[in-house]
């Protein structure tokens, strides 16, 4: 081989280094790229995951608080309306014999 000839050899050589060179420069910057929006989508997620779920944990402890006063207000006025019923016990002696009377 010649002289020439081996130096064109040795320079498609060096270009081809240079050239994965690149290669894996492109390559490890575009990871870290990749890394660096991932983190940030990532961080996103969990910042709006975090406002709905604060979202639904409020709303539910408004309608929890909701039921359990209509729950105590059901209550009292059963409560009420129980003490302030008066017994007739004339119509249930009477009730009574009719039911008892009949056998």
């Amino acid at each position: 081989m010649s002289e020439s000839e081996v130096n064109v050899i040795n320079h498609l050589l060096e270009v081809e280094k240079r050239a994965s060179g690149l290669t894996s420069d492109a390559q490890a910057e575009a990871d870290k790229r990749l890394a660096a929006y991932r983190a940030e989508a990532e961080s996103d997620y969990k910042k709006r995951h975090d406002e709905i779920l604060a979202k639904f944990e409020s709303d539910y402890a408004a309608r929890t608080k909701a039921i359990d006063e209509k729950h105590a207000e059901t209550i009292a006025a059963y409560r009420s309306e129980i003490q302030n019923t008066t017994q007739d016990t004339g119509a249930f002696y009477k009730l009574l014999d009719t039911l008892l009377a009949a056998n």
